[in-house]
């Protein structure tokens, strides 16, 4: 197997690996902690502050903006992974509580505002996944359809879908697309307009995720 110093041809130098990449670092904000480690691979572990659950505001939202600006300032960056720190719950959507008192320009502002940062994270160079052990429901889903690839450990606490139709309205922060895109027309819209949340297996069946694994090793078949 080659290792980090093997070299690869730019231009006419042979040039080692190892020196594109970016330091390991970490790097801790209000609700998440940003690691990359030695091999270039980055993990951004939600952990919203006093709080047992991740979910969206227009902080959060802010907040993942500047780390996704951070990433692509990295060229040498060979992976993102993106995970929760909480013990039952990946991201479990947006904070409703938060919209209720909302003007109507306001919330457009919102829902815009989660469009670009999503949009952003869809158009990262590096490959990106979504690492999800708990309720992975409504804008966390959608977080991970912008990720390239979607794995979810088989326990109960695992729950994925876009429950939005429940509250009346619907998927605005890409899922609505992008669900149909890697789906299909008609099982996207079994899940949507039924407003399901599936267990991992199902979604697994249903092409929503790309793999099931155990919760000890979610982390390591999201970096391998």
């Amino acid at each position: 197997m080659k290792t980090l110093e093997t070299y690869f041809r730019h231009d006419t130098k042979a040039v080692p690996i190892a020196a594109s990449l970016p330091p390991a670092t970490t790097h801790r904000t209000a609700n998440m902690l940003r690691e990359v480690d030695e091999h270039g691979l980055c993990t951004l572990t939600f952990d919203r502050a006093n709080s047992s659950a991740n979910i969206f505001d227009r902080e959060v939202l802010l907040e993942l903006n500047a780390h996704l600006s951070w990433m692509e300032r990295e060229p040498g960056l060979r992976g993102v992974i993106l995970a929760s720190a909480k013990p039952s719950i990946f991201i479990a959507g947006a904070d409703i509580h938060s919209f209720a008192g909302m003007a109507a320009k306001d919330l457009g502002e919102l829902i815009a505002l989660g469009q670009r940062v999503f949009h952003r994270l869809a158009a990262l160079e590096a490959p990106t996944i979504a690492a999800i052990h708990g309720a992975c429901v409504g804008g966390g889903y959608e977080l991970a359809l912008a990720c390239r690839s979607r794995l979810a450990t088989g326990e109960r606490a695992t729950k994925i879908g876009l429950p939005e139709v429940l509250l009346g309205i619907l998927p605005a922060w890409g899922g609505s697309t992008r669900l149909p895109r890697l789906i299909g027309i008609p099982k996207a819209l079994e899940v949507i307009l039924n407003g399901k949340t599936l267990a991992a297996e199902r979604a697994l069946q249903l092409g929503m995720i790309d793999e099931v694994v155990s919760r000890e090793q979610l982390l390591e078949v999201a970096r391998e």
